[in-house]
């Protein structure tokens, strides 16, 4: 049943693909009416979190042309991508996750869905999600506003970096941080790859966005509140008491 949805609402294409880190080859992608690896899919169709908190996978309905590999979690690969036309950052789970890493991707959405006021402002804005065939897998997907990075660096390069932007930049990113935790919700993964520096709307500045909500959790008490913060604050070359 899942195949002959799949057929229906979606036609995955090949734009490029790079080869994932450590040479694994990612191969063509194909449209859905390839054939389906249905034991690589058991683990997504079998887990209780193809229903989490009201989350659905339906299949993905529309067209995906599918770009480069622009990031390498540890459980899923974010993509350049369209859909319908539209330019998204393409995040799925790989061929050989298991429910953990599912289980990742359902976590990320329920966040994004729980900060859907913020979204296109502090964080990007969702624009779908579901279920695509790839060389006959079946991936879970969220398809995200593609938010271009005016820093283009990684790693310890970008902390170092970032710690030389101008305050107001790194004390908006922390502004941003505190909205979050104002939910009660924790990013739960400091990284200076996970707050993205965009181009302001009049392109005179920039501003941050927060990425990667695969290790928040809302309902967070008070010190994990507090430790979130902290640890965003180091990222930032700030320090959180001041703030």
């Amino acid at each position: 049943i899942l195949a002959a949805k799949c057929k229906a609402a979606a036609n995955v294409s090949l734009l490029s693909l790079c080869p994932l880190s450590g040479g694994t080859d990612v191969g063509a992608a194909e449209t859905a009416t390839g054939s389906i690896d249905w034991d690589a899919a058991t683990p997504l169709m079998s887990s209780s979190l193809w229903s989490r908190d009201g989350c659905k996978w339906p299949p993905l309905a529309g067209t995906i042309e599918l770009g480069m590999a622009i990031g390498h979690g540890r459980t899923s690969t974010v993509y350049s991508a369209k859909l319908n036309g539209v330019p998204v950052a393409l995040k799925c789970v790989a061929p050989n996750a298991d429910k953990e890493a599912f289980g990742d991707l359902a976590t990320e959405l329920v966040v994004y869905q729980d900060l859907r006021d913020l979204q296109g402002t502090l964080i990007p804005r969702v624009l779908g999600h579901g279920v695509i065939v790839m060389r006959g897998h079946i991936l879970a997907a969220i398809a995200m506003q593609l938010v271009v990075d005016e820093l283009r660096l990684v790693g310890d390069i970008r902390e170092r970096a970032i710690h030389n932007m101008p305050l107001q930049c790194r004390q908006a990113a922390l502004a941003t941080v505190k909205a979050i935790n104002g939910r009660g919700i924790c990013h739960g993964d400091a990284r200076a790859d996970n707050v993205l520096f965009t181009r302001t709307d009049d392109g005179q500045g920039l501003k941050p966005i927060l990425i990667d909500f695969a290790y928040g959790f809302g309902d967070a008490t008070e010190g994990e509140i507090s430790d979130d913060f902290a640890s965003w604050a180091d990222i930032l070359g700030l320090d959180s008491d001041d703030y």
